[in-house]
C-alpha cells in the first residue's frame, strides 16, 4: 500500500492500514496484482477524480500539474519507495493526444447538453488513470518471506557445441519466459534463440529462487540471467583473445563473437570459442564456459502507465459500451514487444473483468452466493474490449538491462480507468463515487437513485 502515493510529487503522507479477520474466501494471494498494489492505485485515481471535480478542474490537467517530474527520479516517494525512472508528462501527453483528448471533452459536453434536454437517454464518460507500480519483490535489504531472502540465481552453461542451458528458479505460468529469457542469453551471447534451452522451475537442478509473482521475473530472474551471461562473455574474451593472439583490451564484442578493432575481418564467434574453451587448452584458464549469478537488486522496479477509457451509457437499461481503450505503458526497456502485448491484453481483460462485473457475493450467513462460474463474470471474446496499445520506453538506471516488469500493470491501471470512465459518465448529475463492480444492474441502479428512470416515465 506505501504505492498509494501514485505518480504524484506529494511531500507529506501518512498511511494506517488496518487487517480485518472475515470468513470469506481467504486472501493473500495476488489476482494479477490485486491484493496488492491494485487497491492503492485504485484509491489515488478515484481520490485525483473526486478531487478534480470537487476543484471544478479538469482531471487530466489535474494530473498533468502535480506527476513527478523527469528531473526529479530517483524520487524518494514519502512514504519511503524510492521511484527508479519515469517520465509521467511524456506518457501523459501522447496518451492525450493519440485519443483526441480535447475532442472527447467537447464532444462530451454537447451530449451532456443534449441528456439534459431530454434529446438522449445515453450519457458519455471519460475515464483516466495513471499509475506507478512497485514491482520486482527482491532487494534483501527490504523483502523477505518469513525472513527468507527473496533476490534470484541463474546458472548458465555453454555446451562444446555452442548451445547452451539456463536454469532459474521462477516458473512461467503463460507469462513466456522461455521466449524472454532466452532473448536475454541471446543478446548477451550471441548464441541463437533456437541453440538455448531454458529450464525453470525444476526443484532437482533449479538454483535459488523464489518463484514468479509481483512481476519479479525479469527484475530479478531477467537480471540473473544478463549479468551470469556477462561473465562468460568475459571469460570468452580472454578465450578469444589467445586464439586471435592479441590482448584482450583489443577485441570487442559485435553480435555473436569478439572481433580485433580496427580489423573486424579478425573476428572468432562464439560457437568456435566454445569450442575452443573445452577442448583447447587454454594458459590459466579452467576449461568451459559455466557461470552462476545470485542477483540481490538494489532497488525494485518502477515501471507507469497512462490509460483512458471512452465509454457511453444507456440510463435506462443500464448497459455500457466501451467505444476505446487505449492503454499505453512503460516498462523500460522492451525486451520483446510480442510478449509484452500478450501479456498487457490479459492483464486488461481481467482488469475489465473486476472493474465491470466480478463479485463474490455472500449472505448475511455468510455463504457464497455464486456456486458455479455460471453466476461470476468471465469475459470471452463477445465482451472484451478492443484494446489499443502504446508504450513510452524508460529505462531502469539499476537494472542491467534497463528492464521493468509489465505483468500485473494493465491489471493496475486497467482497473481504476473503467471505474473512472463510469463515475465520470454520471458526475454531471450530482455523484461523487459509485462502487466497483459496474454491471448493467448496478449501473441502472445509480439511475433509479438519480431519478432519471421516473424522468423518463413522465
Amino acid at each position: 500500500m506505501n504505492i498509494c502515493t501514485g505518480s504524484y510529487d506529494m511531500p507529506v503522507a501518512h498511511l494506517e492500514v488496518d487487517g480485518v479477520y472475515t470468513n470469506k474466501a481467504s486472501g493473500g494471494v495476488a489476482y494479477r496484482c490485486s491484493f496488492r498494489v491494485t487497491e492503492a492505485v485504485y484509491a489515488i485515481e478515484r481520490a485525483i477524480e473526486c478531487l478534480a471535480q470537487k476543484l471544478g478542474m479538469d482531471s487530466a490537467d489535474l494530473r498533468l500539474k502535480n506527476f513527478i517530474r523527469r528531473e526529479q527520479f530517483p524520487y524518494k516517494a514519502p512514504l519511503g519507495w524510492e521511484y527508479d525512472s519515469g517520465d509521467y508528462h511524456l506518457a501523459m501527453n501522447k496518451a492525450m493526444e493519440a485519443i483526441g483528448y480535447g475532442q472527447l471533452r467537447e464532444e462530451q459536453a454537447k451530449k451532456r447538453e443534449a441528456f439534459k434536454r431530454g434529446e438522449t437517454r445515453e450519457i458519455m464518460g471519460i475515464g483516466i488513470a495513471f499509475f506507478t507500480e512497485t514491482v520486482g519483490a527482491g532487494p534483501s535489504k527490504n523483502c523477505d518471506i518469513l525472513g527468507v531472502g527473496m533476490f534470484d540465481s541463474c546458472e548458465i552453461r555453454i555446451h562444446p557445441t555452442g548451445s547452451a542451458i539456463a536454469r532459474m528458479g521462477t516458473k512461467s505460468q503463460g507469462q513466456g519466459h522461455e521466449t524472454t529469457y532466452a532473448q536475454i542469453l541471446a543478446t548477451e551471447l550471441g548464441i541463437p534463440a533456437d541453440d538455448i534451452t531454458i529450464e525453470e522451475g525444476n526443484t532437482d537442478t533449479a538454483p535459488y529462487g523464489l518463484g514468479t509473482y509481483g512481476s519479479r521475473s525479469t527484475p530479478t530472474a531477467g537480471a540473473a540471467i544478463a549479468m551470469a551471461a556477462r561473465k562468460i562473455r568475459a571469460k570468452a574474451q580472454m578465450i578469444a583473445a589467445h586464439l586471435l593472439e592479441v590482448h584482450h583490451n583489443d577485441l570487442e564484442w559485435d553480435v555473436d563473437g569478439f572481433q580485433v578493432k580496427g580489423l573486424p575481418e579478425k573476428r572468432i564467434g562464439m560457437a568456435a570459442i566454445a569450442w575452443a574453451s573445452y577442448h583447447q587448452p587454454i594458459p590459466n584458464l579452467e576449461p568451459g564456459l559455466e557461470a552462476v549469478n545470485y542477483y540481490d537488486p538494489p532497488n525494485m522496479t518502477y515501471p507507469f502507465g497512462s490509460y483512458f477509457c471512452v465509454m457511453d451509457i444507456d440510463v435506462d437499461t443500464g448497459v455500457y459500451k466501451i467505444r476505446r481503450f487505449y492503454a499505453l505503458d512503460d516498462c523500460g526497456t522492451r525486451i520483446n514487444p510480442m510478449i509484452i502485448e500478450g501479456q498487457v491484453h490479459g492483464g486488461l481483460t481481467e482488469a475489465f473483468a473486476v472493474a465491470m462485473g466480478q463479485e463474490i457475493r455472500y449472505d448475511a450467513a455468510g455463504n457464497v452466493m455464486g456456486a458455479s462460474f455460471m453466476d461470476f463474470f468471465l469475459p470471452t471474446a463477445v465482451e472484451t474490449p478492443h484494446w489499443e496499445t502504446d508504450y513510452t520506453e524508460t529505462p531502469s538506471p539499476h537494472h542491467p538491462i534497463g528492464a521493468k516488469g509489465v505483468g500485473e500493470s494493465p491489471h493496475v491501471g486497467g482497473v481504476p480507468c473503467f471505474s473512472n470512465a463510469v463515475n465520470d459518465a454520471f458526475s454531471f448529475l450530482g455523484t461523487t463515487h459509485i462502487d466497483m463492480p459496474h454491471d448493467f444492474w448496478r449501473i441502472w441502479e445509480v439511475g433509479q437513485k438519480l431519478g432519471l428512470h421516473d424522468q423518463e416515465a413522465a
